[in-house]
Protein backbone atom coordinates (compact mmCIF):
# COMPACT_ATOMS: atom_id res chain seq x y z
CA UNK A 1 0.00 0.00 0.00
CA UNK A 2 2.49 2.25 0.75
CA UNK A 3 4.70 1.57 -2.27
CA UNK A 4 1.89 2.58 -4.64
CA UNK A 5 0.98 5.47 -2.89
CA UNK A 6 4.80 6.88 -2.80
CA UNK A 7 4.80 6.37 -6.53
CA UNK A 8 1.46 8.28 -6.42
CA UNK A 9 3.27 10.96 -4.92
CA UNK A 10 6.08 10.75 -7.35
CA UNK A 11 3.26 10.83 -10.21
CA UNK A 12 2.55 14.23 -8.09
CA UNK A 13 5.81 15.64 -8.07
CA UNK A 14 5.86 14.86 -12.26
CA UNK A 15 2.89 16.92 -12.68
CA UNK A 16 4.04 19.61 -10.13
CA UNK A 17 7.27 19.80 -11.71
CA UNK A 18 5.58 20.48 -15.06
CA UNK A 19 3.67 23.36 -13.78
CA UNK A 20 6.74 24.76 -12.02
CA UNK A 21 8.04 24.49 -16.13
CA UNK A 22 4.82 26.51 -17.73
CA UNK A 23 6.10 29.79 -15.95
CA UNK A 24 9.72 29.26 -16.57
CA UNK A 25 9.75 32.12 -19.42
CA UNK A 26 8.59 34.36 -16.82
CA UNK A 27 11.22 33.76 -14.21
CA UNK A 28 9.03 36.03 -11.55
CA UNK A 29 10.37 36.61 -8.52
CA UNK A 30 8.63 33.94 -6.40
CA UNK A 31 5.41 32.93 -5.04
CA UNK A 32 3.95 31.87 -2.03
CA UNK A 33 0.67 30.34 -1.03
CA UNK A 34 -1.89 27.40 0.62
CA UNK A 35 -3.98 25.04 -1.04
CA UNK A 36 -5.64 21.70 -0.98
CA UNK A 37 -4.26 18.79 -2.76
CA UNK A 38 -6.46 15.09 -3.70
CA UNK A 39 -4.90 11.88 -5.01
CA UNK A 40 -6.66 8.96 -5.97
CA UNK A 41 -4.74 5.93 -6.88
CA UNK A 42 -5.43 2.03 -7.43
CA UNK A 43 -3.71 -0.22 -5.24
CA UNK A 44 -4.87 -3.51 -6.85
CA UNK A 45 -7.26 -4.30 -9.06
CA UNK A 46 -10.12 -2.42 -8.96
CA UNK A 47 -9.53 -0.94 -5.56
CA UNK A 48 -8.51 2.70 -4.93
CA UNK A 49 -7.97 5.10 -2.22
CA UNK A 50 -8.39 8.73 -2.36
CA UNK A 51 -6.11 10.83 -0.06
CA UNK A 52 -6.82 14.71 0.52
CA UNK A 53 -4.27 17.31 1.98
CA UNK A 54 -3.74 20.70 2.92
CA UNK A 55 -0.57 21.86 1.59
CA UNK A 56 1.84 24.71 1.12
CA UNK A 57 3.70 26.32 -1.44
CA UNK A 58 6.63 28.44 -2.41
CA UNK A 59 8.35 28.87 -5.98
CA UNK A 60 11.52 30.91 -6.71
CA UNK A 61 13.51 31.08 -9.46
CA UNK A 62 14.28 27.36 -10.93
CA UNK A 63 12.68 25.56 -7.60
CA UNK A 64 9.07 24.96 -6.23
CA UNK A 65 8.50 24.20 -2.84
CA UNK A 66 5.31 22.00 -1.20
CA UNK A 67 4.77 21.22 1.91
CA UNK A 68 2.54 17.99 3.31
CA UNK A 69 0.64 19.38 6.40
CA UNK A 70 -1.81 16.68 6.67
CA UNK A 71 -3.44 14.26 4.91
CA UNK A 72 -7.01 12.37 5.06
CA UNK A 73 -9.72 11.08 3.65
CA UNK A 74 -12.12 13.80 1.75
CA UNK A 75 -15.94 14.04 3.15
CA UNK A 76 -15.03 11.19 5.67
CA UNK A 77 -16.57 11.91 9.08
CA UNK A 78 -14.42 13.04 12.41
CA UNK A 79 -14.34 9.05 13.47
CA UNK A 80 -13.35 8.42 10.34
CA UNK A 81 -10.82 11.08 9.95
CA UNK A 82 -9.15 10.18 12.72
CA UNK A 83 -8.51 6.44 12.27
CA UNK A 84 -7.22 7.84 9.04
CA UNK A 85 -4.90 10.34 10.74
CA UNK A 86 -3.88 7.39 13.37
CA UNK A 87 -2.78 5.53 9.79
CA UNK A 88 -1.72 8.00 8.28
CA UNK A 89 1.24 8.45 10.96
CA UNK A 90 2.43 5.25 9.81
CA UNK A 91 2.63 5.82 6.40
CA UNK A 92 4.24 9.12 6.77
CA UNK A 93 5.92 11.20 9.38
CA UNK A 94 4.15 13.29 11.97
CA UNK A 95 4.35 17.19 10.70
CA UNK A 96 4.21 16.21 7.37
CA UNK A 97 7.37 16.56 4.87
CA UNK A 98 8.61 18.80 2.72
CA UNK A 99 9.37 18.32 -1.53
CA UNK A 100 11.35 20.57 -3.12
CA UNK A 101 11.96 20.18 -6.46
CA UNK A 102 14.56 21.97 -8.91
CA UNK A 103 13.26 21.91 -12.77
CA UNK A 104 16.46 23.45 -14.32
CA UNK A 105 18.40 20.12 -12.99
CA UNK A 106 15.40 18.33 -12.85
CA UNK A 107 16.39 16.61 -9.26
CA UNK A 108 13.91 16.76 -6.02
CA UNK A 109 14.70 16.41 -2.15
CA UNK A 110 12.51 15.69 0.41
CA UNK A 111 12.94 15.48 4.26
CA UNK A 112 11.51 16.00 7.48
CA UNK A 113 11.62 17.68 10.14
CA UNK A 114 10.52 14.97 12.71
CA UNK A 115 13.11 12.56 11.61
CA UNK A 116 16.04 15.33 10.94
CA UNK A 117 16.63 13.52 7.77
CA UNK A 118 16.40 14.57 4.05
CA UNK A 119 16.65 12.43 0.80
CA UNK A 120 17.82 13.84 -2.91
CA UNK A 121 18.09 11.94 -5.84
CA UNK A 122 20.72 14.54 -7.16
CA UNK A 123 24.56 13.28 -7.04
CA UNK A 124 26.58 13.84 -3.90
CA UNK A 125 28.46 16.44 -5.33
CA UNK A 126 25.28 18.21 -6.42
CA UNK A 127 23.79 17.64 -3.37
CA UNK A 128 26.59 19.49 -1.31
CA UNK A 129 27.17 22.17 -3.37
CA UNK A 130 23.13 22.74 -3.76
CA UNK A 131 23.77 22.78 -7.53
CA UNK A 132 22.34 19.93 -9.45
CA UNK A 133 24.14 20.65 -12.33
CA UNK A 134 25.22 17.27 -14.47
CA UNK A 135 24.92 14.09 -13.33
CA UNK A 136 21.03 14.25 -12.34
CA UNK A 137 18.51 11.59 -12.72
CA UNK A 138 15.57 13.46 -14.46
CA UNK A 139 12.29 13.27 -13.06
CA UNK A 140 10.01 14.08 -15.77
CA UNK A 141 12.58 13.38 -18.95
CA UNK A 142 12.15 15.39 -22.07
CA UNK A 143 9.05 17.47 -21.14
CA UNK A 144 11.11 19.51 -18.80
CA UNK A 145 13.97 19.61 -20.97
CA UNK A 146 12.02 21.25 -23.54
CA UNK A 147 9.90 23.90 -21.43
CA UNK A 148 13.53 25.19 -18.81
CA UNK A 149 16.01 25.53 -22.04
CA UNK A 150 17.48 29.28 -21.11
CA UNK A 151 19.18 29.12 -24.94
CA UNK A 152 18.32 27.97 -28.90
CA UNK A 153 20.74 25.00 -28.49
CA UNK A 154 19.58 23.57 -25.07
CA UNK A 155 15.85 23.79 -26.23
CA UNK A 156 17.01 20.54 -28.10
CA UNK A 157 18.67 19.05 -25.70
CA UNK A 158 15.95 16.84 -24.80
CA UNK A 159 16.65 14.94 -28.33
CA UNK A 160 19.63 12.87 -26.30
CA UNK A 161 16.81 11.20 -24.76
CA UNK A 162 14.90 10.04 -27.64
CA UNK A 163 17.21 7.67 -28.89
CA UNK A 164 15.65 5.34 -26.71
CA UNK A 165 12.16 6.28 -27.83
CA UNK A 166 9.53 4.37 -29.95
CA UNK A 167 7.28 7.11 -29.51
CA UNK A 168 6.72 10.19 -27.83
CA UNK A 169 4.28 12.97 -27.83
CA UNK A 170 3.47 16.68 -26.43
CA UNK A 171 0.40 18.97 -26.82
CA UNK A 172 -1.50 21.63 -25.66
CA UNK A 173 -4.67 22.97 -26.11
CA UNK A 174 -6.77 26.26 -24.65
CA UNK A 175 -9.21 25.20 -22.91
CA UNK A 176 -11.22 28.52 -22.58
CA UNK A 177 -11.47 31.36 -19.77
CA UNK A 178 -13.34 31.41 -16.56
CA UNK A 179 -13.15 32.70 -13.07
CA UNK A 180 -10.74 29.69 -10.99
CA UNK A 181 -10.61 30.01 -6.93
CA UNK A 182 -11.25 33.57 -7.39
CA UNK A 183 -9.42 34.78 -10.13
CA UNK A 184 -9.43 35.06 -14.04
CA UNK A 185 -8.17 32.08 -15.61
CA UNK A 186 -6.92 30.61 -18.66
CA UNK A 187 -7.32 27.40 -19.30
CA UNK A 188 -4.77 24.77 -21.15
CA UNK A 189 -4.99 21.26 -21.66
CA UNK A 190 -1.56 19.24 -21.65
CA UNK A 191 -0.79 15.43 -22.70
CA UNK A 192 2.09 13.68 -22.58
CA UNK A 193 2.97 10.57 -23.73
CA UNK A 194 6.13 8.49 -23.78
CA UNK A 195 7.37 5.25 -24.78
CA UNK A 196 10.60 3.79 -24.69
CA UNK A 197 12.26 0.78 -26.74
CA UNK A 198 11.64 -1.66 -24.07
CA UNK A 199 7.86 -1.15 -24.06
CA UNK A 200 7.91 1.46 -20.61
CA UNK A 201 5.04 4.00 -21.65
CA UNK A 202 4.12 6.86 -19.26
CA UNK A 203 0.90 9.10 -19.97
CA UNK A 204 0.42 12.35 -18.24
CA UNK A 205 -2.58 14.25 -19.22
CA UNK A 206 -4.53 16.97 -17.58
CA UNK A 207 -5.58 20.62 -17.24
CA UNK A 208 -4.09 24.13 -15.85
CA UNK A 209 -5.78 27.05 -14.87
CA UNK A 210 -3.24 30.00 -15.34
CA UNK A 211 -4.62 33.13 -13.09
CA UNK A 212 -4.31 35.94 -15.67
CA UNK A 213 -4.14 38.77 -12.33
CA UNK A 214 -0.99 36.52 -11.58
CA UNK A 215 1.17 36.92 -14.41
CA UNK A 216 -0.17 33.33 -15.60
CA UNK A 217 0.64 31.48 -12.46
CA UNK A 218 -1.66 28.03 -12.32
CA UNK A 219 -4.49 28.14 -9.46
CA UNK A 220 -5.94 25.01 -10.25
CA UNK A 221 -4.27 21.73 -11.85
CA UNK A 222 -6.15 18.75 -12.34
CA UNK A 223 -3.91 15.41 -14.09
CA UNK A 224 -4.23 11.88 -14.94
CA UNK A 225 -1.79 9.14 -15.78
CA UNK A 226 0.30 6.22 -15.03
CA UNK A 227 3.41 4.22 -16.36
CA UNK A 228 5.18 1.12 -15.35
CA UNK A 229 6.20 2.27 -11.93
CA UNK A 230 3.41 4.63 -11.27
CA UNK A 231 -0.35 2.92 -10.79
CA UNK A 232 -3.05 4.80 -12.31
CA UNK A 233 -3.23 7.71 -10.42
CA UNK A 234 -5.19 11.20 -10.42
CA UNK A 235 -4.73 14.20 -8.41
CA UNK A 236 -6.11 17.81 -8.03
CA UNK A 237 -4.58 20.67 -6.62
CA UNK A 238 -6.50 24.00 -5.79
CA UNK A 239 -4.81 27.12 -4.36
CA UNK A 240 -7.05 28.92 -1.91
CA UNK A 241 -4.76 31.21 -1.26
CA UNK A 242 -1.74 32.71 -3.71
CA UNK A 243 0.42 35.82 -3.35
CA UNK A 244 3.39 37.39 -5.20
CA UNK A 245 6.14 37.04 -2.56
CA UNK A 246 10.04 36.45 -2.50
CA UNK A 247 11.11 33.56 -0.51
CA UNK A 248 14.78 32.81 1.10
CA UNK A 249 16.29 30.96 -0.90
CA UNK A 250 17.21 28.75 2.51
CA UNK A 251 13.81 27.39 1.92
CA UNK A 252 14.48 25.31 -0.54
CA UNK A 253 17.26 23.31 1.17
CA UNK A 254 17.73 21.43 3.89
CA UNK A 255 17.89 22.53 7.50
CA UNK A 256 21.82 22.29 7.87
CA UNK A 257 21.44 19.67 11.01
CA UNK A 258 19.48 17.40 8.60
CA UNK A 259 21.26 13.64 7.89
CA UNK A 260 21.22 12.27 4.19
CA UNK A 261 19.57 9.06 4.09
CA UNK A 262 19.86 6.60 1.68
CA UNK A 263 16.23 5.89 0.55
CA UNK A 264 12.81 7.97 0.27
CA UNK A 265 11.63 5.84 2.24
CA UNK A 266 13.32 6.55 5.30
CA UNK A 267 12.75 10.05 5.15
CA UNK A 268 8.94 9.36 4.47
CA UNK A 269 8.48 6.80 6.78
CA UNK A 270 8.04 2.82 6.35
CA UNK A 271 6.42 1.20 9.41
CA UNK A 272 4.20 -0.38 7.43
CA UNK A 273 7.06 -1.67 5.23
CA UNK A 274 7.90 -1.17 2.20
Amino acid sequence: MKRRLLAAAAFCTIALGTFADAGAADEPSGYVGSGQLVIQTTLGGDMKITVGGNIAMEEHGPFLRVDVLSLGIPGTNPTTSSVISAVSTQLFPPGGFTIVYDRRASTYTVWSNAKHAYYTNASTDESASGSGAAGAVPLSGAAVAVVASSDLFSAFSFARSLKDDSAFTLTFGLAGHQTVNGHPATGLNFQYARTTKTGDALDLHGTFQFADDLDGVPVEITAAGHSKSIPESAFRLDFSSLTKQSPPDADFVPPPNFVRANTLGDVIGKSLGM
